[in-house]
């Protein structure tokens, strides 16, 4: 399983990626998760919660910026194939996407003393704003990996170490609450603007780490190279689609990885008003988000290893099936045994990150799959094309928390007693989509070994 799989040129160019390259590479993993998790898991709840927007206000405002965000992921995708620059491809895009994701990170869990009205398009346009500087990192980090090696198992321990090096993000999701209410000294707002303008920092100087980490292998020399054609021109985006369409791996693992993604977000998309209305204890996501951490750190140090003696399609299909428990558990007993949901939800959220592991160790064998299609190293826009379609499958699964709280009682206005209708409209509901979009997801056969 470790001989070279590619013959992209670029990848098998340059002496062997070292473990400190790898390491420094890796904190770019930490700096789209600290970014990402915590605006996954909280932006909804601060925007109602405590910039004192509606249910549906925030709604409109995550719908909108995820329609400009998928605008830009392709455009991202295939600009950065196209870019040759100083700093090469990929690496400009990671550096000054990072401070752009950085500064309007701050912005958008900042409350601003403004009137209704205004105060929704300013975290309209500052929400836009921070999904154009996320896909400005994201996208090339996860594209140039292909290019990192010609080696498959070497490029599943560079995945990997991505996610070793990001693992305590888990906790500071976990514990959000609690750290942005120490900052905060009892002002909620102040405690999460503070919080987060730490993690701004983290965001800026982890992208520029990673991105210094990899001059090696992205520079103006082998981006020249990249864009030639043999006749001396630079390829066509019509000839670059090529490594896109009649890519099959692709887009059965966008079917596969986005269905996971949905499941997911059904849940993760309730479990804050889950934790706060019916059980009436925040802690109870700080105690799943420590007990999945804890299991995911020898998860993902033990994924290189399994993928030397296990196909990757069969490892992503067992996780899947270990997901399901969970939701069965909720749909059959309901939300009242606690203790029993606690352990099954951890399970899942640690199941739920191998999926996620083994799909990103299959992305750059699409891009391998594209260059022989094509003949044209399009990392980025097969990168582009997985997560916007993926992304296209995922955020359905946000849509049922917009109009729910407000009919169980749980929005800013009215939310005394609303634990039973939350647990017959909400949790069940989202219980439902995640377990028929798990069992979909089971079923897409991936053609990778």
């Amino acid at each position: 399983m470790s001989v070279p799989i590619t013959v992209i040129p670029q990848a098998g160019s340059q002496k062997p990626i070292t473990r400190m390259e790898i390491f420094g590479f890796g904190f770019g993993g930490l700096a789209n998760n600290i970014s990402s998790m915590i605006v996954a898991a909280y932006v909804i709840y601060f925007l109602t919660d405590v910039a004192g927007l509606s249910s549906a206000a925030a709604g409109v405002i995550y719908l909108v910026s995820k329609i400009i965000d998928s605008i830009c992921d392709p455009l991202i995708g295939a600009l950065s194939d196209r870019t040759i620059s100083r700093w090469g491809r990929y690496r400009p895009y990671m550096m000054f996407g990072g401070l752009m994701s950085a500064v309007t990170y701050v912005l958008l869990f900042t409350a601003v003393p403004l009137p209704t009205a205004a105060r929704v398009g300013y975290y309209l346009i500052v929400y836009c704003l921070w999904s154009v500087g996320f896909t400005l990192t994201v996208m090339p980090y996860q594209s140039v990996v292909a290019l990192l090696s010609d080696n498959r198992q070497r490029r599943n321990i560079i995945v990997a170490v991505g996610r070793l090096v990001s693992a305590p993000v888990g906790l500071i999701v976990a514990f959000a609450h609690q750290f942005a209410d120490l900052l905060g000294g009892g002002d909620a707002a102040a405690g999460w603007q503070r919080m987060i303008l730490i993690f701004a920092v983290i965001v800026a100087v982890s992208m520029w780490v990673c991105a210094y980490s990899i001059r090696r292998f992205d520079t103006q020399e082998i981006a020249r190279q990249a864009n030639a054609s043999p006749e001396g021109r630079r390829y066509t985006l019509k000839e670059r689609s090529a490594a896109i369409f009649g890519n099959r791996a692709l887009f059965l693992l966008i079917i596969a990885f986005g269905t996971n993604c949905f499941a997911d977000t059904c849940l993760s998309a309730t479990q804050n008003y889950y934790a706060k209305y019916v059980l009436g204890d925040m802690n109870f996501i700080s105690t799943v988000g420590t007990i999945a951490t804890v299991l995911t750190v020898p998860i993902f140090i033990a994924a290189p290893f399994l993928t030397k003696y296990f196909n990757k399609k069969d490892i992503f299909k067992v996780s899947t099936l270990i997901h399901i428990v969970f939701p069965v558990v909720l749909l059959v007993l309901g939300p009242e045994y606690e203790r029993l949901i606690l352990v099954t939800y951890s399970i899942a959220r640690a199941s739920g990150m191998v999926c996620n592991i083994i799909s990103f160790m299959m992305l750059p064998d699409c891009v391998d799959f594209g260059y022989r299609l094509s003949g044209i190293v399009s990392a980025g826009l097969v990168a582009s094309t997985f997560y916007l379609l993926q992304q296209v499958r995922q955020r359905p699964g946000r849509f049922p928390i917009f109009h729910r709280p407000g009919d169980c009682g749980l929005c800013p206005q009215h939310r005394p007693d609303a634990a039973g209708a939350y647990h017959h409209r909400a949790v069940h509901e989202c219980s439902r989509h995640h377990l028929r979009h798990r069992l979909l997801c089971r079923d897409v056969a991936l053609p990778h070994p």
